[in-house]
């Protein structure tokens, strides 16, 4: 594997583990979300928001590495725009 590349694998290594702490608080809201107070529930969403932020941080930083390889662009601009709806403007 070139450098580049095998920095890219690294990365994405970095990502997988950012989707499964995700999984991981995604599956604890699903089996505790009646016994968590609200302000605990708040507390993990807004964790699961910064491990999405990290993800999308890591993805951007392995375009370096990748080769070159970039997105297909059939259904990247409406996955782009689905993931960006809602943000806050701050």
């Amino acid at each position: 594997m070139a450098a580049k590349h095998d920095v890219a694998a690294g990365i994405h290594k970095l990502v997988k583990s950012e989707a499964d702490a995700r999984y991981d608080y995604e599956d604890f809201l699903a089996e505790y979300k009646e016994k968590l107070s609200s302000a605990d529930i708040v507390a993990i969403q807004e964790i699961l928001s910064d491990e999405f932020n990290h993800q999308l941080i890591l993805l951007a930083m392995a375009r370096k590495y990748d080769g070159d390889i970039a997105p297909a662009s059939d259904g990247a601009a409406k996955a782009v725009d689905a993931i960006t709806a809602g943000m806050d403007s701050t």
